[in-house]
């Protein structure tokens, strides 16, 4: 394996993140990551969209001199000749084969995932589709007389599949949700039956149960979600893996944000604690994404705390771990952490200490709020695009009556409830709700907000 230094300074003097960049290619940010890394090499269509984005010959990127065989854009590597064949008969023989721990069935599959998303045909994208569907169902397939070794593996693989369910459309979370309950029966009784196993079960149960919240969200709402997160955090007590405990926190210190008065108490000592395992420097390290990730969460809860000099440092830290050159250590797919989602944690950090007016510059940098379309600015997922739209529509509320913008207002909850509705999200849609309240309250004569009552239309 040979880092590929000249793609990496290319990106650098760009100052574009992975996401960024891969935006600009039009490939996953994974697998930029991988051409960069050397484990993987891009196609001849790659190698010249990587030309084209930063505006440099292919031999200044150090790819000319690659013996790479010139393939056509559907079949890039050996995952898509697979795909263009059968591409769910592909992951499955992958979750199927011998692995040392579970997490390499993961990492394999999430390989061969990503190298499917450089391609964007409709048919390979309903193939794509189908097979994480199957994959999801596998541990419901292979129950029986099965090892704990193998029950472990295969159910790695669902969760992997569940991951990218989980970051779909309303009715892929449904499946996920109840794939994820069916695969809970079967690793508990790993933790209970297997000595050797029952580390491994926790932790998958864990990520199952983090998966689990970030779905809950939408189809069942924060509290429900909230409850999913907690026991995510018991069962990565119980694995005793660094960092599945420091992400399920994490997940559960998102949770608590929904219900900062009712849980600050608890939540403070899960950001001492979480604190105190990010400096430790003894177990696994974690991927400079996860770390960035984390750092965004203690900064909001110190925001809602008063604590601001501790808040700029945690967000400082974000920034740097975001930023920091990539590796291959692993990062789940359902933690979309990208740049957009960077920033919007930063605003909301400013907004939670009483700076609206900072916030809203901020979610400015990340959507165009001086035009009701709000175009992005920075490639980001449709929930992120969701999520800005409805933080940035409260601070717009909660900024002084003086320097309200009653325009801007309402055409951000109008379109932060049309996504909510779009996603089917409850969450969101009880967002709304309570915001068009708070506007009756504002502005309690005007007709145009009345009117707007008529919009909040549950599915």
């Amino acid at each position: 394996m040979r880092k590929r230094l000249k793609l990496v300074e290319a990106r650098a003097r760009k100052d574009w993140t992975l996401q960024e960049a891969a935006g600009w290619i039009g490939c996953a940010p994974n697998t930029l990551n991988r051409w960069e890394l050397g484990t993987m090499n891009p196609s001849a269509y790659y190698r010249a969209r990587l030309s084209a984005a930063y505006g440099m010959r292919k031999d200044e990127l150090g790819l000319e001199d690659e013996r790479i065989v010139d393939l056509p854009e559907y079949a890039t590597s050996s995952a898509l000749e697979h795909l263009r064949a059968d591409f769910t008969m592909y992951l499955i023989s992958l979750a199927l084969a011998e692995y040392d721990t579970c997490w390499q069935v993961q990492d394999a599959l999430t390989r061969a995932i990503e190298e499917a998303a450089m391609i964007s045909s409709d048919e390979v994208l309903r193939q794509k589709k189908e097979a994480l569907q199957r994959l999801a169902m596998l541990p419901l397939f292979t129950r029986g007389q099965r090892s704990a070794e193998d029950i472990v593996n295969i159910c790695a693989a669902g969760l992997t599949a569940c991951g990218y369910l989980a970051i779909s459309d309303h009715d892929d979370m449904q499946l996920a949700s109840s794939m994820i309950g069916a695969y809970t029966s079967l690793l508990q009784s790993i933790t209970v039956d297997s000595s050797k196993y029952q580390k491994a079960a926790a932790a998958l149960l864990s990520q199952a149960l983090q998966i689990k919240a970030r779905i809950g969200y939408h189809l069942e709402g924060v509290k429900q979600a909230t409850t999913y997160a907690e026991h995510s955090v018991k069962w990565a007590r119980k694995s005793q893996h660094k960092t599945m405990l420091i992400m399920a926190q994490r997940e559960l210190l998102g949770a608590y944000e929904w219900t900062a008065t009712q849980n600050r108490g608890d939540a403070l000592l899960i950001v001492d604690e979480v604190k105190q395992m990010m400096e430790l420097k003894r177990g696994s390290r974690m991927a400079p994404m996860i770390q960035s990730w984390v750092y965004t969460g203690l900064a909001k809860y110190q925001a809602l705390n008063k604590q601001e000099n501790e808040m700029k440092f945690s967000l400082e830290k974000a920034e740097e771990m975001f930023f920091a050159a990539p590796d291959a250590n692993f990062v789940p797919i359902y933690i979309t952490h990208s740049h957009a989602r960077l920033m919007r944690h930063k605003a909301i950090s400013y907004a939670y200490l009483g700076q609206q007016e900072k916030a809203l510059q901020i979610f400015t940098d990340v959507v165009d709020l001086n035009s009701t379309a709000f175009a992005t600015k920075l490639p980001m997922a449709e929930r992120t695009y969701l999520g800005v739209l409805s933080e940035a529509m409260f601070s717009s509320l909660k900024v002084p009556q003086a320097k309200k913008d009653k325009d801007l207002s309402l055409a951000l909850w109008m379109k932060s409830l049309q996504c909510a509705i779009a996603l089917q999200s409850e969450t969101y849609f009880n967002e709304a709700s309570v915001a068009f309240q708070v506007m009756e309250g504002i502005w309690s004569d005007d007709t145009r907000v009345s009117a707007l009552r008529d919009a909040l239309v549950h599915w």
